[in-house]
């Protein structure tokens, strides 16, 4: 059987305005035409640091286009963060990582080894400035936010129109961590713990609940007893079984469940393709 493909997406969460205080740009003349918060970003004028109200969403951004300024360890996570999302990714920046040149040398993402400009943000999705230049990322975040695009400055969440937060992935499950930028240290350290409890069988697990919701839901659309069904299902030990690739467990609660609506061999197969590559 072969599944709808998924929409990527991006967790972020995104705070409703944006100034702050990220050192004097000598040229902010320039951006006049600016909003008033956005030339902020380039005087100097703003609140003091600290934790933004945000609202948190999954930004889906498969195939659009997005920005990342600068090429070092954190532009990295950036991009890469950006790919697993399905973004098509531009890198602006004078050097590269050798992993984001790799990326640049098999046509993975658009690099651009130039000096950042405003233009250059035009047409994106996303921008996110990676620099260790905070003037540099002073420009990033007023040229997108003077042309309505969501911004992230890396470790400046009072200039961003969107965070980026601390994140476990296991498959298509995602777990966000995010303290407002009040605490990156203890984001990261939440994310560990969850890092620890929600181990990689999660993966396979969520993976097979899908195909046998994909598969039921063909079958009977809208049955009143779908909802009860699914409920049963996660709050029976076939997370466990999952876990211990026990394969023969899994059919059997699966058909304890289902029996009466997909036949064994149905349910054999969904089972074979979620538990691909383990053994039991």
């Amino acid at each position: 059987m072969r599944l709808p493909a998924r929409r990527a997406d991006l967790p972020l969460a995104s705070p409703l305005h944006t100034t702050g205080r990220l050192g004097k740009f000598s040229h902010a003349d320039k951006y006049d035409n600016y909003p008033e918060r956005c030339r902020s970003l380039l005087s100097g004028a703003g609140p003091a640091p600290g934790a933004v109200k945000t609202y948190p969403i999954f930004a889906v951004i498969e195939d659009k286009p997005c920005l990342v300024v600068g090429g070092g360890t954190v532009g990295e996570r950036k991009v890469s963060d950006l790919l697993t999302a399905g973004a098509r990714v531009t890198v602006v920046s004078r050097t590269l990582t050798p992993e984001l040149a790799a990326l640049a040398d098999r046509g993975e993402i658009r690099y651009v080894p130039e000096d950042f400009t405003e233009t250059q943000v035009e047409g994106m999705a996303l921008v996110m400035a990676a620099t260790d230049d905070r003037t540099v990322n002073a420009r990033v975040s007023a040229a997108a936010q003077a042309r309505g695009i969501w911004v992230n400055v890396a470790d400046d969440p009072e200039y961003c129109t969107f965070i980026v937060p601390a994140q476990v992935r296991r498959g298509d499950l995602t777990l966000a961590i995010s303290t407002g930028g009040a605490s990156p240290a203890l984001a990261r350290q939440l994310r560990e713990e969850l890092q620890q409890h929600y181990g990689p069988e999660y993966g396979r697990y969520l993976d097979l609940l899908q195909r046998v919701r994909t598969r039921l839901l063909t079958e009977r659309r809208a049955h009143p007893d779908n909802g009860p069904l699914f409920h049963r299902l996660v709050h029976s030990p076939l997370k466990e079984a999952v876990a211990q690739g026990d394969r023969a467990r899994v059919l059997k609660l699966l058909h304890e469940a289902l029996g009466s609506i997909l036949s064994t061999s149905v349910l054999g197969e969904l089972v074979s393709q979620a538990l691909k590559g383990t053994e039991g």
